[in-house]
């Protein structure tokens, strides 16, 4: 199996080094495509960048897959989701993602992709769990492992009446990319909103309860203008149906809640929303990726 991974980058060359690195250090049976999208940085990022991809070329960096090929792309600005695009119409691999350049894999994310993807050909994407951490590096909140109703992400739930997607943790195989891309240029914060909408008619979204990546929180960072996330949110969205309504009405009340209600928030969601659904999530165990059924909306 091999990924392609895009890291598009802007004037981040105080953290790129650290995303790099948790992407070359990963280590399994599987090969890397790692494909680094400058977008016209004013900094030294694309230098930082190359220095790596110098000595992934000479050999000099220590490989723990079976193989690693690093590219550079310098351009002149174009944003984000463009420079995304450009970078997955050079990807060769079976598998893509991407990585902004200020976060994090975890490691044994890759692994865990492969052996879930390998023992189960049929999906077709998939999320792990995403961590935070702050400015430093250092840990500040553990992610949890969610399910997703495939009508839900399509109608565009997730992320505004629901929890989120988180996009540093989702993989994707090749082919559902081809039946959706490019993601459209002009946005600027929530194409990958708009990304999972349109994978949703083709596919549902399996989650896998295994910590995947770190999503970094800084100041000035793109994902921290709320109101021109939502904005383009709903531009990306099909207009609000009654089942987001109903959504909002049991999601929304439960971040003022202490935990014991949160908990019964959890017990009443089968009984509203699983009645003709049995989701299931993966697992990792010693014999392999496994499906278990999920007993509520999260693990």
């Amino acid at each position: 199996m091999k990924f392609s991974i895009v890291t598009p980058v802007y004037n981040l060359e105080g953290f790129i080094a650290k995303t790099i690195e948790t992407v070359l250090s990963q280590a399994g049976d599987f090969d890397i495509e790692y494909i680094v999208m400058d977008d016209g940085s004013k900094d030294k990022s694309a230098d930082v960048a190359q220095a790596y991809a110098d000595k992934i070329a000479d050999g000099s960096y220590p490989i723990l897959c079976k193989s690693i090929t690093m590219r550079v792309v310098r351009q002149e600005n174009t944003g984000m989701y463009e420079a995304i695009n450009r970078g997955f119409a050079l990807a060769t691999g079976d598998v893509f993602s991407w990585i902004n350049a200020d976060d994090l894999y975890q490691p044994g994310a890759l692994a865990a992709v492969t052996k879930t993807l390998a023992a189960f050909p049929e999906i077709e994407w998939l999320k792990g769990i995403t961590d935070e951490v702050d400015e430093a590096g250092t840990k500040t909140r553990s992610g949890q492992c969610y399910v997703y109703k495939q009508d839900w992400i399509a109608k565009g739930i997730y992320g505004q009446e629901a929890y989120f997607i988180q996009q540093d943790s989702v993989f994707w195989r090749k082919e559902l990319w081809q039946k959706v891309a490019p993601m459209p240029a002009h946005y600027r914060s929530a194409a990958d909103y708009w990304l999972w909408i349109q994978m949703a008619k083709y596919a549902p979204l399996w989650s896998l309860n295994v910590p995947v990546s770190c999503f970094r929180k800084r100041e000035g960072q793109i994902s921290g203008n709320v109101s021109k996330y939502k904005k383009e949110q709903w531009n990306a969205r099909p207009r609000r149906s009654l089942t987001a309504w109903v959504a909002r009405l049991f999601f929304s009340p439960q971040s003022r809640l202490i935990p014991h209600f949160q908990g019964f928030f959890k017990w009443l969601y089968p009984l509203l929303f699983m009645r003709r659904w049995h989701p299931q999530y993966i697992e990792i165990t010693k014999a392999g990726a496994v499906k278990k059924s999920a007993p509520t909306y999260r693990v």
